[in-house]
């Protein structure tokens, strides 16, 4: 797996409808090179697919709740496209790639409480956010217990909001030289959500690094034991 992490790569780009028309309709008309998400962003994460369009429309299927954070952002309505290779007609958002990454600590559930106790911190929660569908209540409780987690779902979702927050109010993170504060997911997979978030620029924009574990549901990309998504801005 470390061969496979360490040729991993994927460049970010973000079409704003208004000024990208174009090429919007180019890479939509290309049904042979460009592979179009159809029910969760995370497919464009798969390594075969060498170029993924995700539509707006595509945040609002079977990540309806998680997509609540592009509906409240400043990209929604653009169209996201993810490729292998640097795209040279386009200016790129970032770059997704694989790495070791130890971080110094993970939240405990007090650290958890303290974020979601700031006022400041959780008026950034996005309408929605905690509409959780059924089949979404049983599918969580499901794979808690099958990773021995016995915790109730309102706590599992404090995690999941305290890990998004920390991305435009770090807590969690580590300092680097050429970017300063670097955040990190705060707790591992079993106790985030919605990693698309950080890793499309969604959310933390103004932090040029981060490191993100996979979340439970995205199930495109294989990550080895103490491999994290390092995220790194463009510009």
């Amino acid at each position: 797996m470390t061969g496979a992490a360490d040729a991993y790569c994927k460049w970010v780009y973000w079409l704003d409808p208004d000024t990208k028309g174009d090429e919007i309709s180019r890479y939509s008309q290309d049904k042979r090179l460009v592979y179009r998400a159809r029910r969760q962003p995370c497919e464009a994460l798969y390594a075969r697919r060498e170029v993924s369009m995700v539509p707006p429309e595509a945040w609002d299927r079977q990540c309806l709740r998680q997509g609540s954070w592009y509906r409240a952002s400043a990209k929604k309505g653009w169209v996201l496209l993810v490729s292998n290779r640097e795209q040279p007609q386009l200016e790129p958002w970032g770059r997704i790639t694989i790495e070791a990454f130890s971080p110094p600590r993970l939240a405990s559930e007090q650290d958890v409480l303290e974020t979601m106790g700031d006022e400041k911190s959780i008026q950034l929660l996005p309408e929605g956010w905690g509409d959780f569908s059924s089949w979404e209540v049983e599918a969580i409780r499901a794979y808690l217990a099958q990773q021995g987690i016995e915790l109730p779902l309102e706590a599992v979702f404090l995690y999941y909001s305290a890990n998004h927050l920390n991305f435009a109010f770090p807590k969690f993170f580590v300092e680097t030289s050429a970017h300063g504060p670097a955040p990190y997911s705060i707790q591992r997979t079993p106790l985030v959500c919605s990693a698309c978030v950080e890793l499309f620029g969604i959310l933390g924009e103004e932090h040029p690094l981060r490191y993100l574990v996979p979340c439970p549901g995205l199930k495109y990309v294989e990550a080895a034991p103490g491999q994290y998504f390092r995220v790194e801005r463009a510009r």
